[in-house]
């Protein structure tokens, strides 16, 4: 993958989070804030809303094999290696789809530019857990759907479990796309 344009909305204590990534090759651009209910954004990176930060992508970071996503093949085995299950997915957006679901506990659960990771040892990682996952595919073979919810227990004990839900959309299979960075005059190196 050479270039990705996300945007991720998530329900955060605070209010609800919203971040959009653009990776262009090793150029990465972001914008992520965290919204309250009244209006008022309790956080926000860049400091300036609208602007965008700009930084350069570690080798592997946007395309590695431990994403946690219904297209990365690293994910794929490792589901499949666990006891994945298959059943008639229903119809998803006009298209006849097979589900595939499993349970697999990791390790090592984490957070980067490009989403959310699992490792297979535990490492420097401050959590671990489970992913229950889905994927709808479609009579092609293409993703449809990906579901999961990660479970997130602290690896040195203390504290609570969190719960995270993904739920992610594929469409457009074939078509043309075209991913633009940022314009010049909204980029700034503030984290």
């Amino acid at each position: 993958m050479y270039a990705a344009d996300t945007t991720t909305i998530s329900h955060e204590v605070g209010g609800t989070g919203r971040s959009r990534e653009i990776s262009i090759g090793r150029r990465f651009y972001s914008q992520d804030y965290v919204r309250a209910k009244d209006g008022r954004y309790t956080w926000k990176s860049p400091s300036v809303l609208g602007k965008w930060s700009y930084g350069q992508n570690f080798p592997g970071v946007v395309r590695g094999e431990d994403l946690i996503n219904g297209i990365n093949p690293g994910f794929l085995r490792l589901g499949a290696f666990n006891t994945a299950y298959s059943a008639d997915g229903g119809t998803f957006e006009g298209v006849r789809t097979t589900v595939f679901n499993g349970v697999v506990t990791v390790p090592e659960l984490g957070e980067r530019q490009a989403g959310m990771f699992f490792g297979t040892e535990q490492e420097d990682g401050s959590w671990r857990g489970s992913i229950t996952w889905k994927l709808w595919v479609g009579p092609d073979n293409l993703p449809r759907r990906f579901h999961a919810v990660l479970r997130f227990a602290p690896t040195h004990g203390g504290g609570g479990v969190e719960t995270m839900t993904m739920n992610t959309i594929y469409r457009g299979w074939g078509s043309p796309v075209k991913i633009t960075a940022p314009p010049k005059h909204l980029i700034t190196d503030d984290w």
